[in-house]
């Protein structure tokens, strides 16, 4: 006998999410290895950061196991008919756990990609401030949608309206810290072409662009399903919070490793700067006379020319 619909949804979203966590351990590793095997100064941030998101996605993926269990084996609830319909369709203790985890990953997420902004900005308060007030919108309309969620309305008017602007400010807050972080990089790197001969910062600005890609077709395909009414909806968030840790993952994954192989290649190009620090101009002066060396003529001319330089690392 063929599954439910909603019982082969529930067991695909939890397929996907057990391959996602099993990505995030290796991605989690990745991390640990480059953030301490460097001989520069650790950044706690980013330590901490990769600690605090494979902790909300190790909670949620045991949560989605103790879920599975209670759902096809539990027998007050297999032994009544679709029951496993009705309690996959119900809000339960578990579902909200999960859901506030969802939330409290995401805006994690968030508030770590304002202080990479924020940082390769040079620290502009302005820069900060626009986005901490998009972070404010955003978390106000999830949590209200959420609240709205655990007390079983789940598809009604206020909630669906609630999460369309939760979704809108979501999309907004993401592509424009990921066009900002870029953008900054890419300013930064043609600063520097005419004396490296290529674009430094080229693959940084791939990672950044990447993750943040990866993140934002998770809400589009999540808030789609939301807005269509589909039970989908349920299974999407579980997987959403393990890309959710994926992004800041890879994108620490990704650049440190960079950094070191390029430490490596060159050694005497690595400096102290940690991953995504503040871009720090030098002025670099190249002297070029137009009269044979030790002439001392009071005619001497001399032209000097100024190549602003930034560090590797951002």
């Amino acid at each position: 006998m063929a599954l439910p619909s909603v019982n082969r949804m529930f067991i695909t979203g939890a397929w996907l999410e057990s391959i996602l966590y099993g990505v995030n351990c290796v991605l989690f590793g990745l991390c640990m290895y480059a953030l301490f095997s460097r001989h520069k100064p650790l950044y706690w941030v980013n330590a901490l950061s990769c600690i605090f998101h494979f902790t909300i996605a190790t909670a949620h993926n045991i949560l989605s196991l103790v879920y599975s269990l209670q759902v096809f084996t539990n027998r007050a609830i297999i032994s009544v008919p679709d029951g496993s319909i009705i309690y996959l369709l119900s809000n339960t203790a578990l579902t909200k756990t999960m859901g506030g985890l969802f939330l409290l990953n995401s805006l994690a997420l968030n508030l770590l990609l304002i202080w990479r902004l924020y940082v390769v900005w040079d620290r502009r308060r302005v820069l900060a401030f626009a986005m901490l007030f998009l972070v404010t919108g955003w978390i106000a309309t999830g949590v209200a949608d959420w609240a709205i969620l655990t007390t079983g309305h789940t598809f009604s008017k206020d909630s669906l309206a609630l999460g369309r602007a939760s979704c809108s400010l979501d999309l907004v807050l993401t592509i424009s810290i990921t066009s900002g972080i870029a953008y900054r990089l890419w300013r930064a790197g043609r600063e520097v072409v005419d004396l490296t001969g290529h674009h430094t910062y080229k693959a940084a600005i791939y990672t950044v662009i990447e993750s943040g890609a990866i993140y934002t077709s998770s809400i589009v395909v999540l808030c789609a399903l939301y807005q269509a009414g589909s039970p989908a909806f349920a299974a999407a968030i579980n997987v959403d919070t393990q890309i959710a840790t994926l992004t800041p993952l890879f994108l620490i994954a990704s650049v440190t490793l960079n950094l070191m192989h390029r430490e490596s290649v060159h050694p005497e190009a690595s400096t102290s700067v940690g991953p995504f620090a503040s871009p720090i101009q030098v002025t670099v002066t190249r002297e070029t006379r137009t009269h044979p060396i030790g002439t001392t003529d009071a005619s001497t001319q001399s032209t000097e020319k100024s190549i602003r330089v930034y560090h590797d690392n951002v």
